[in-house]
């Protein structure tokens, strides 16, 4: 028996290679012309270019009061928003350049429904965030990103974009510090109120009880009362000594008598009245009371002296920073006209053409030979699938033949 040689390649590699040998014309046809299209269609399509501006995240302004820390987040622009774990201010103001306020203000000042050739201002909108992108880097910087068919109005369009958004921002904190300032008013009114009434309280003690110093004027009534007990002490001493050596009738007893009387009238109007001094007129025995008295109204007076300074001085500073005018955005890169386009990736659409028509025509060589094969050993099965291709794709040029 003679031994049986097959010819046929047993590796798929070396069958695709015959196969696309056969079929070398078919696979050359569809690779050179998708190629070639690709390659027109790649110089055909229109330029765009890229612009970016680069900006540190806009920063919060505050208008900081000592020792009131519910003042000073007032002017915060991000204070008060409950944000994600992993979200930051930068966020936020990407989200704020994608708001329709922004893109209503440029879509107008470009006239971009035109530009765009959009029915109306919603697809004009839809065709801006499609060209526009806002994006927070690695660092926490923001990145605004502007395509156009013309450099300069790409570059336009993202210091649009910038200036739009200080404005935003100013105006919020603009209106948070003109609210600050009115909280501030509004406060300072009410201090300067109980600080009037709390002065007018003091003033009508100070009458009463005629103080000027109440703690001095307390020493030296006590030091009177003191000397007038030392005095009292030294006449009923001298008394003593008298009436023995002189006895009770004796003309010097009765004027020390006398003036121990007049001592003692004046410590005991010291003491319990003191309605005979012109100085200073509170008993030496309601001094504790008074004092308790006299220092919570003295108390009153110079913490709300003390308060209405603070707030006197911060609502300077509020008006002065609600009427001047300030940047909140800090532009590290404003965007200039590029000058590399930035699409159509024309080497990346030739090669990209030139791999995917390799494939379907090897993929279409293949599907030819494996026909072909079918035709010659199972004609039935061949012509059942050449009805099922001429009836779902014989519109296609080539397919019946």
């Amino acid at each position: 028996r003679g031994i049986s040689v097959t010819t046929e390649p047993s590796n798929s590699f070396w069958i695709l290679l015959d196969v696309l040998a056969r079929r070398r014309r078919l696979f050359m046809t569809i690779v050179l012309g998708a190629t070639i299209l690709a390659t027109i269609i790649a110089f055909v399509l229109p330029k765009w270019y890229k612009a970016e501006a680069l900006l540190l995240p806009p920063k919060d302004i505050s208008a900081p009061i000592s020792g009131l820390k519910e003042l000073t987040d007032v002017a915060s622009v991000t204070q008060g928003l409950d944000l994600p774990l992993l979200a930051t201010p930068s966020d936020v103001y990407a989200r704020i350049l994608k708001s329709r306020t922004i893109a209503d203000t440029i879509m107008t000042a470009f006239d971009l429904v035109r530009r765009y050739e959009a029915e109306n201002a919603d697809e004009a909108y839809k065709a801006l965030m499609s060209n526009a992108e806002f994006k927070v880097t690695d660092e926490g910087l923001l990145l605004v990103t502007v395509e156009d068919k013309d450099p300069q109005i790409a570059a336009q369009i993202a210091n649009r974009f910038i200036d739009e958004l200080d404005k935003i921002n100013s105006r919020i904190t603009l209106a948070r510090v003109s609210e600050n300032r009115q909280f501030i008013e509004e406060r300072l009114a009410k201090v300067k109120s109980e600080l009037d009434s709390a002065r007018k309280e003091l003033q009508e003690f100070q009458q009463v009880h005629r103080t000027v110093d109440f703690d001095e004027q307390t020493r030296l009534a006590i030091d009177q009362a003191i000397a007038l007990k030392s005095l009292l002490a030294n006449i009923d001493l001298d008394l003593q000594v008298k009436e023995r050596m002189l006895g009770q009738n004796n003309a010097d007893l009765q004027e020390l008598r006398r003036r121990r009387a007049d001592v003692t009238r004046q410590l005991a109007s010291l003491e319990q009245t003191n309605r005979d001094s012109s100085y200073f007129s509170l008993p030496i025995s309601s001094i504790p009371r008074l004092k308790v008295q006299y220092e919570e109204i003295y108390s009153r007076v110079r913490v709300g002296e003390a308060l209405y300074n603070v707030l006197l001085e911060e609502y300077e500073k509020a008006r002065i920073n609600e009427n001047k005018s300030f940047s909140t955005i800090s532009v590290l890169d404003r965007a200039t006209p590029p000058e590399l386009r930035s699409r159509p990736k024309r080497t990346i659409i030739v090669l990209s053409a030139f791999a995917v028509s390799v494939i379907v025509a090897s993929l279409l060589a293949s599907l030819l030979e494996f026909l072909r094969r079918m035709k010659e050993s199972n004609s039935g099965d061949y012509e059942r699938v050449a009805r099922f291709i001429s009836a779902y794709l014989g519109w296609l040029p080539g397919v019946k033949r």
